[in-house]
């Protein structure tokens, strides 16, 4: 008999609009079912809602524009609802929950909360409430189905939405078409949501396959995760009807993630440099999670199945990528090896600092600074956030009082896919802009290591400085400049450090230089960092070992190098047998070469040097690596159509891609 009313029901709702619509909201319940999770304490939620048809835990006066608590009454609905409607739920088809359903329903449609942030009204409050019509919706009275479809129209289509905004929104537009039966304004939300996947320098995808959006950020994670997932999902939802994504689409799509995502995160795990202000958030480094997609993913697009069954792999922590990618766009490298990923988030005057709206990133103005994360296993940074020393990100040179990074134009980066390195011009500000440090700074990844230079580092009304190797979870002996030398928690000055050892990495300075680690049980709130987190208080290890640098008048140059090493006595042998030589490390140029022939050269400014017996030189700012026999070169400024390279006696002028992506050149000899 229920059957037979579902039937009738969905026939009704389908009689007069479009003819695949039925086949269409199904298949969005069986996505639901099959990716939402059933939470545990189902009973608990139906029996704790009063007479009035709320929860007592809520404020439902709350005005927070990020975490807006009424939110979460709609959140739990969906959650009953799913738990009633879940065929493999102990509540399915359960009276008493039906009738808890129908309670916080009426409450919210007699109640129809507002939020001061527009996100919540027109997005986030509409996804709940269509999730759960989807959901239950035969078991809805007419009152009931009238009043959720009021509230699932509060959705807007805006013409200026663009990116996540807009996919989200005509996301909206085109289920509640699919219901009121306007075939209209479901055509219509197709096609917006089909013309928003493309290539552009705008909010959305970008050319190199990188996500922005608020301008030029990289929001990899946050607004790429939604752009992402939620068209996949339609395209999921409306293949092989009248409303399929085109091929070309589904190519974006793939793309995105096979040239972008999964390059930016090891298995599940990225960094706040791809994140920006949702960093904040707890859990957010592990949202480059795809694996609930993957199948959606495989079942749409065939010919691409080995490559997501590659990476799902890689996500359940089998196996990993190896090579060196840089976007351009984004101003961020990742290079990824066997024994660890290494991420690093410059700046330039082509990208933006990190945003800080809502009440979220409280305090990451340093962010987008040059820090630079090593993930081995993905423990690394996951939920520290909240008891972090944001002046103290890890990789960044900065002194007390630091503000923000000045945007300068020379940053970028070379890489032949599997080696690379990238650079930029640094100046770090106090709020004022009055006291601040500059520098030259590059990072080399070859073969398991990571070398940091830093060049003509010098202050003006700033005498005093530091670099921070790293900033990671404590976990583990750490031990100093001697194998049998174990540190335990407090602050170790340490005069003339080789190295240290920690978890799986080793660092060490390429000098003897003055530095500090500081090992230490810490506590925090995520509300610290993010005024809509929980403000209980959490508790964690920090491991960080910091450089020190005194008497700033005067410029100095130094550098430091990590790699993956298991042991304390690994890291003593690493000292002894680098494989790489420092060729320059000045205001002009940072060079390095590694022992097979491999040479990178950063010039920020027309120069030469010595490289293996040869001279080489450059007659504008330029960034190239010499490697198997030929040159690979970039416009770090991104303003060169060419450069002039001299090698010995011969010249060549080797023509530049635009937006600083790498060109490959035959190497004269």
């Amino acid at each position: 008999m229920k059957k037979s009313i579902v039937t009738i029901f969905w026939l009704l709702v389908f009689q007069c609009g479009f003819a695949q619509a039925d086949t269409i909201l199904n298949r969005y319940k069986k996505f639901l079912l099959q990716t939402l999770e059933t939470p545990d304490n189902v009973d608990q939620l139906a029996g704790s809602i009063t007479s009035e048809g709320q929860w007592t835990d809520i404020n439902y006066q709350d005005q927070q524009r990020g975490g807006w608590q009424p939110l979460i009454h709609l959140k739990r609905l969906r959650e009953l609802a799913f738990a009633y409607s879940n065929p493999h739920s102990s509540n399915y088809h359960n009276l008493r929950v039906l009738n808890s359903i129908n309670g916080a329903m009426d409450h919210w449609l007699q109640r129809r909360y507002k939020c001061p942030n527009w996100w919540h009204n027109e997005i986030g409050v509409p996804q709940q409430m269509r999730d759960i019509v989807i959901l239950i919706g035969p078991t809805l009275s007419a009152a009931r189905w009238k009043g959720a479809l009021e509230v699932l129209g509060q959705y807007r289509v805006n013409d200026n939405s663009t990116g996540a905004n807009l996919t989200w929104s005509a996301d909206l537009g085109l289920h509640y078409g699919l219901l009121t039966n306007d075939s209209a304004l479901v055509r219509k939300c197709r096609d917006l949501l089909v013309n928003e996947i493309m290539i552009t320098t705008k909010d959305g995808v970008q050319p190199d396959y990188s996500f922005h959006q608020h301008d030029a950020r990289l929001q990899m994670y946050q607004y790429g995760a939604a752009f992402l997932k939620e068209n996949v999902r339609l395209a999921w939802e409306v293949r092989n009807t009248q409303l399929a994504f085109p091929k070309e689409k589904l190519d974006i799509l793939t793309d995105f993630v096979l040239r972008g995502w999964q390059w930016m995160t090891r298995g599940i795990n990225t960094v706040p440099g791809t994140m920006d202000r949702s960093a904040s958030r707890i859990n957010a480094l592990h949202s480059a999670d795809l694996r609930e997609l993957i199948p959606f993913f495989m079942e749409l697009i065939p010919d691409k199945k080995a490559a997501f069954v590659v990476l799902n792999n890689h996500q359940n922590g089998e196996g990993t990528l190896s090579g060196f990618r840089y976007y351009p766009y984004s101003d961020f490298a990742a290079y990824q090896q066997a024994a660890f990923s290494f991420f690093v988030k410059t700046i330039s005057d082509r990208t933006l600092a990190t945003e800080s709206i809502n009440s979220e990133n409280l305090k990451g103005r340093l962010l987008n600074s040059g820090d630079a994360y090593l993930i081995r296993n993905g423990t690394e940074y996951f939920n520290l956030m909240p008891v972090w020393n944001w002046e103290y990100l890890p990789g960044i040179t900065a002194f007390k009082g630091a503000d923000k990074i000045k945007r300068n134009p020379f940053a970028g980066s070379v890489t032949d896919g599997k080696a690379g390195f990238t650079s930029m011009d640094y100046l770090l500000q106090d709020k004022s802009g009055s006291r601040f440090i500059s520098a030259k700074k590059s990072w080399f990844c070859y073969k398991e290591k990571v070398i940091c230079l830093v060049a003509d580092l010098k202050g003006t009304g700033v005498d005093s400085a530091y670099t921070v190797m790293d900033q990671c979870r404590w976990n583990g002996e750490v031990t100093v400049n001697k194998r049998q030398n174990t540190i335990g928690e407090g602050d170790h000055s340490v005069k003339e450090m080789k190295w240290v050892h920690q978890g799986n990495f080793f660092y060490a300075p390429l000098t003897k230089m003055n530095a500090l680690v500081a090992l230490h049980s810490v506590f925090g709130s995520w509300a610290s960092i993010n005024a809509s987190e929980s403000d209980s208080t959490i508790f964690d290890k920090i491991f960080m070992p910091v450089l020190l640098h005194q008497n700033l008048s005067k410029a100095t140059s130094f550098g430091y190098w990590a790699a993956y090493c298991k042991t304390p006595t690994g890291a003593e042998r690493l000292t002894k047998r680098s494989g790489f030589k420092i060729i320059k490390n000045d205001s002009q140029c940072q060079a390095i070469s590694f022992t097979d022939g491999t040479v990178m050269a950063s010039f920020f400014e027309a120069g030469s040097l010595n490289v293996n017996r040869n001279r080489l030189s450059v007659e504008q700012p330029c960034m190239l690596m010499i490697r198997g026999g030929k040159f690979y070169v970039s416009d770090p400024q991104q303003k060169l159509d060419s450069v002039n390279i001299r090698f010995n006696a011969k010249t060549m002028k080797v023509s530049l891609p635009e937006k600083g992506f790498s060109t490959r050149a035959v190497l004269i000899k």
